[in-house]
């Protein structure tokens, strides 16, 4: 478990899966009644879930919850947060539904100081479904409880400027954003580095936005960083690093650049 929680805090999703791996394999001998059953299962599941293996990742999740819901009964903190990762499997295989209900439900057992996960990750939702009106109270507050629980300088922090930013700019409030996504890359790279694959968030975040502001040579550095942040960590075809790409093949068709968009799909 140990040697799972260090890779994954350094990026490291390969080691981090297989130490994990490992570590849920002497688990199941605790049975199912046992929380270190619950918290391996839950660390390789958002292992999983990092490297796009939602399918993965859902049982696993399930499984945390259920004996968390078991041993600890259904209105305990660490339900609520089981709640959440669930619920973001369930996103990210197009189940807005079921995620959405998984959301509210941990709203509903969180404490105010556990809230941050569950709003922003549910203001997110709500911007991916164009829901903005719903979604922007969710960001700010998120962004609100994990900047005072964590500090403004920690890495989640990061993380939520990022998430407000990107509502930010699908609302078309672009200096806002820029606001938001400069303050999210400064924090990653100060607290993380410049090399960790979270920084890739903010990096193609602020390349968004540069688009967005008719500023694309100033984008394009942006989206080469993020990509190769993300193809290091995660591979070319992982849905992090696509996303990158098809939108640096953007970038790049409309500028009349066609050999360097093509050579980005070779």
């Amino acid at each position: 478990m140990q040697e799972g929680i260090a890779a994954h805090g350094e990026g490291n999703y390969a080691a981090a899966a297989l130490a994990y791996a490992a570590a849920l394999e002497q688990a199941q001998g605790f049975g199912d009644r046992d929380r270190r059953l619950a918290d391996t299962a839950n660390n390789l599941a958002s292992v999983y879930r990092a490297q796009a293996r939602y399918a993965d990742a859902e049982p696993l999740y399930r499984q945390s919850l259920a004996i968390y819901e078991r041993v600890l009964g259904p209105r305990h903190a660490s339900v609520g947060t089981a709640c959440n990762n669930l619920a973001v499997a369930l996103e990210l295989q197009g189940r807005y539904a079921e995620a959405e209900l998984l959301y509210r439900r941990s709203l509903s057992i969180s404490s105010p100081s556990s809230a941050a996960a569950p709003l922003l990750n549910l203001a997110r939702l709500y911007t991916t479904l164009g829901r903005f009106a719903a979604a922007d109270p969710l960001a700010m507050r998120g962004l609100a409880t994990v900047s005072k629980t964590l500090g403004a300088t920690h890495p989640s922090t990061a993380a939520a400027l990022a998430y407000v930013a990107r509502l930010r700019l699908a609302q078309g409030r672009l200096a806002d954003a820029d606001t938001f996504a400069s303050r999210s890359l400064a924090i990653y790279e100060a607290q993380l580095s410049a090399d960790h694959p979270n920084t890739a968030l903010a990096l193609h975040t602020l390349a968004e936005l540069r688009r967005a502001q008719l500023r694309p040579r100033e984008a394009e550095p942006f989206y080469l960083r993020a990509l190769d942040l993300r193809v290091r960590a995660f591979g070319r075809e992982h849905p992090e690093s696509v996303a990158t790409r098809v939108a640096l093949f953007a970038l790049y068709r409309d500028q009349g650049r066609r050999a360097e968009a093509e050579a980005l799909f070779r």
